[in-house]
């Protein structure tokens, strides 16, 4: 498995040299993966790590309390300025998550990448040869199974 890079062609081009040629080279261009749209409530099963509803918790927790504290000066009072500070304070968390959303990539966990090769081989010999030559030009991951024997 490769990343989409220069070196992928060299890869593919030194396996042809050394004589790997037609039908025991494939090579399949893998899909992007369809991107996760951050939803606002995640359930406990389901979470995708772009929930919406930490940053929007938190500040309109700290609108509704400066709401209620200031809000005894206010002639509306304490009680209609606490929920107008939640909503409000739960719109400006909202938007400032989904902005900083944009920006942050999360990890996947194992090998990230973008192109399988795929070699047939007919020895060991063969296998190792060119898995040498897979992880000289930067494999992201290998993978063998045991070469058919006839």
């Amino acid at each position: 498995m490769f990343k989409t890079s220069l070196k992928t062609e060299l890869g593919i081009y030194a396996l042809q040299e050394n004589g790997f040629h037609g039908d025991q080279v494939r090579v399949v261009p893998l899909d992007a993966a369809v991107k996760a749209t951050p939803r606002v409530i995640d359930t406990m099963y389901k979470s995708d790590g772009l929930s919406l509803f930490d940053g929007m918790t938190m500040s309109a927790t700290i609108g509704m309390l400066l709401g209620v504290i200031f809000g005894s000066v206010v002639y509306i009072g304490p009680v209609a300025l606490g929920i107008i500070g939640f909503l409000l304070g739960a719109g400006i968390g909202y938007l400032i998550d989904k902005k900083l959303g944009q920006n942050v990539r999360h990890n996947d966990c194992g090998p990230s990448g973008e192109i399988i090769i795929s070699v047939a081989c007919a020895s060991e010999i063969e296998q190792e040869r060119a898995e040498a030559i897979l992880r000289e030009y930067q494999a992201v991951a290998l993978g063998a199974f045991p070469p058919q024997r006839s």
